[in-house]
């Protein structure tokens, strides 16, 4: 097997491992995404007593690939005529969940002004990905509440690069410039 290149043996590592958790976890009726965590955990370079990754470069392309094509299903499950459906509550749920999240991050981080908006930003950021996969695998896809539920996730996700725009531009300017801020968000 020392012919085939490194990043076909990390992938048949993470996923057999994968599989194995998945297994472990259905059985145990726990959510499948426990179980990748776990199986990330037992692959990666920090546990001796098991298997490893050979080069850990190899986890991020995996996992970037791995992201991509999840953000794709949902990409292909979502259609805008489903985001207008839901656009008006979707998007005071979404703002609200956001301009909340910003505002507590703010005020519990105590640290430099700066710091305290950017942990008010990755607040307000959720995981699309996990909530997706976690329908899936109890098998909500189809109810009617999801679309609501992904509605919100997109506008979130939409918001989320707004703000790391802004976000990036105030930390390398040091200070907020309308213009260049909206000339970035037009860019956009």
């Amino acid at each position: 097997m020392s012919h085939l290149p490194t990043l076909i043996t990390d992938l048949a590592l993470i996923l057999a491992s994968a599989g194995l958790m998945t297994l472990i976890f259905k059985r145990l009726k726990q959510p499948s995404v426990l179980g990748y965590i776990v199986a990330g955990i037992l692959a990666g370079p920090h546990i001796t007593l098991t298997p490893t990754v050979i080069d850990s470069g190899n986890i991020q392309t995996w996992a970037d690939i791995g992201v991509v094509f999840l953000l794709f299903a949902l990409g292909l499950e979502f259609s805008f005529k489903k985001l207008m459906k839901v656009g008006g509550p979707a998007i005071i749920a979404a703002l609200t969940i956001i301009v909340g999240m910003v505002v507590l991050g703010f005020i519990v981080g105590v640290a430099k002004q700066m710091d305290s908006i950017f942990l008010g930003g990755m607040l307000a950021m959720s995981s699309t990905s996990i909530i997706y996969k976690a329908f899936e695998d109890l098998g909500l896809r189809t109810q009617r509440f999801t679309g609501l539920v992904f509605g919100i996730l997109v506008i979130e996700d939409l918001v989320a690069i707004v703000l790391m725009v802004m976000l990036s531009t105030m930390a390398v300017s040091k200070n907020f410039e309308g213009m260049e801020m909206v000339y970035s968000i037009g860019k956009l």
